[in-house]
């Protein structure tokens, strides 16, 4: 190579930052950039005998030389003429084999450039040694106009300088950029555990996005906190075992056994008339297993519209349909996951979204409306109906697939009548909790007027006598309950007219029901719907299906 061509590849070596070394044809230094090697520190020289590993290196070969080097070897006729070393870079150290990606040497080259980040990099004597291009552009300064420019003079708010010196980092600062505020975060820079420098970046770009954020995580704690608050009382109001008020044999039995399945896995059917505690079972039984910690999720089936029971049951995405919650909504399911699901009238459900709940069976898996993947759940499902299964199963209005599914293990509630040992002591037990939430005197009941509970028929079963007890603490006040107390059919000591099916007889229980709370209540249908313990659109409903929308409130 003549002079000409060595000068012209220095002053290129110079530019790049990088050392260059013209060798001879026995491997011997003939010429090399020296300011480079001496800044360097690296000991090598004209005349020298360069290592083994960089003498032996072809044309367009390369090698890493240390830790911290990196050489290429240049030439032609197959004679290398020429090294280029150059420091390793940060991307190259970083990246490592992933390096050989352009896509990733960009991505490099965005974290630098990223305005949201804005870096900052000083050394040791709070001196500019980098700022990224979005700094520079906020400061007014052209491409490499910072290099060497004392941090304070540009930004005398900012304490980078000091974190550069002493090595304590700052989490958290607002700083004044030429009339822009930012918060930033500064950290040293460590070299063999010496302090070299420090960096900075921006965390905001400016104080309403701190504010923002700061309101967005008050409102998501408040938000954590009322579900606390209500999974709390969720879990304190829930019924155990204990809290099952009964002397009957037959009851005390039923128990037993469903203490001992509480903590298995098998699906529970709850059978019985309505109003025999059928929800109060599957709340104890939940209570009495390992997931008692988990939630309880109780759902009516037949208390859902058909078209909006599988959105209830099985969730939605966003824009699923019509009217969908923006981020979609999850399905009782998904609520229920690590606890239990209580299906309540599980016999009502349509014959489509039951093919649907025998996979979830199966699959532990759901699809949401909408949705594309699957979502796994965990939960122990108790299923309830007051209606013979034999019935609608062969009827066509059931799958039997699912009715053998959920009848793992059926719990067939007794009606209060074939209990007439406990409507005394419910009565006294009723009473005593009602006068005491509603801060009233507690009444007693007198001997003929427990004589006309204990032969009444109750169709409404253990609902209809908490029902009467709580119209009674409001009539008696803290009086001896007497028959005249009583509505007509129990104070005259007659039983109810016992006479077509069960569902007839059902029905005239609730009309009864109804009847007398609105009577007691003087019309108020909200107050009437507390007292039966139901929710006032649910107490609508039944009026209109029992044909008592004429009832002027």
């Amino acid at each position: 190579m003549d002079t000409l061509s060595m000068e012209t590849e220095l002053r290129k070596a110079a530019y790049c930052r990088c050392g260059i070394i013209f060798m001879n044809e026995v491997g011997q230094v003939a010429a090399l950039n020296r300011d480079f090697f001496e800044h360097a520190g690296l000991d090598i020289n004209e005349g020298a005998m360069l290592p083994r590993e960089l003498r032996e290196l072809n044309p367009g070969e390369w090698a890493f030389w240390g830790k911290e080097w990196f050489v290429q070897a240049e030439g032609c006729d197959g004679r290398v003429q020429v090294l280029v070393i150059r420091p390793v870079r940060t991307a190259d150290q970083i990246l490592g084999p992933y390096g050989i990606s352009t896509l990733n040497e960009e991505m490099v080259r965005l974290v630098l450039d990223n305005p949201y980040e804005g870096l900052t990099v000083v050394d040791t004597k709070g001196k500019v040694t980098l700022l990224s291009s979005s700094n520079e552009r906020w400061l007014g300064l052209k491409s490499g106009g910072g290099m060497g420019l004392d941090l304070t003079n540009i930004a005398p708010k900012s304490h980078l300088s000091d974190v550069a010196r002493t090595g304590v980092p700052e989490r958290a600062q607002v700083v004044d950029l030429r009339g822009k505020t930012k918060v930033t975060v500064n950290l040293p820079i460590r070299r063999e555990n010496r302090v070299i420098g420090a960096f900075g970046r921006i965390l905001f770009k400016n104080t309403e996005q701190v504010e923002e954020l700061a309101g967005r995580m008050r409102a998501m704690e408040l938000q954590v906190e009322r579900y606390e608050t209500l999974l709390d009382e969720m879990r304190v109001h829930r019924c155990s075992f204990d809290n099952i008020l009964t002397k009957n044999p037959a009851m005390l039995d039923l128990i037993d056994q469903a203490r001992r399945i509480a903590d298995s896995s098998a699906t529970v059917l709850i059978l019985g008339e309505s109003g025999t505690g059928k929800e109060l079972f599957a709340q104890a039984l939940h209570e009495a297993s390992r997931r008692r910690k988990g939630p309880f999720v109780a759902i009516n089936c037949g208390a859902i519209p058909r078209d909006l029971i599988e959105s209830e049951l099985f969730g939605y995405e966003e824009g699923a349909f019509s009217g969908a919650k923006k981020r979609g909504k999850p399905g009782k399911f998904e609520l229920a996951n690590g606890g239990t699901l209580f299906l309540d009238e599980v016999g009502e459900l349509p014959l489509d979204s039951q093919a649907k709940l025998l996979r979830v069976l199966e699959d532990r898996k759901i699809d949401r409306l909408g949705g594309t993947t699957p979502v796994p759940v965990d939960f122990r499902l108790v299923a309830a109906t007051n209606r013979e299964f034999g019935t609608i199963v062969n009827s066509g209005r059931f799958r039997s697939d699912l009715y053998y599914r959920i009848n793992e293990f059926p719990i067939e509630l007794p009606p209060l009548r074939s209990r007439p040992e406990d409507i005394p002591f419910l009565a006294k037990h009723f009473l005593t909790e009602i006068s005491r939430r509603e801060r009233l005197p507690t009444p007693k009941v007198s001997p003929a007027a427990l004589d006309a509970l204990m032969s009444h028929n109750w169709p409404g079963n253990v609902r209809e006598l908490r029902s009467l007890m709580r119209q009674m603490a409001w009539k008696a006040q803290g009086l001896t309950i007497e028959p005249h107390h009583l509505p007509p059919t129990l104070h005259k000591g007659l039983n109810a007219a016992v006479s077509g099916t069960l569902e007839e007889q059902l029905a005239q229980a609730e009309r009864t029901a109804i009847e007398s709370a609105l009577q007691t209540a003087e019309g108020n249908r909200a107050l009437a719907a507390r007292m039966l313990g139901i929710h006032r659109t649910a107490l609508y409903k039944k009026m209109a299906r029992l044909g008592m929308d004429d009832i002027k409130p």
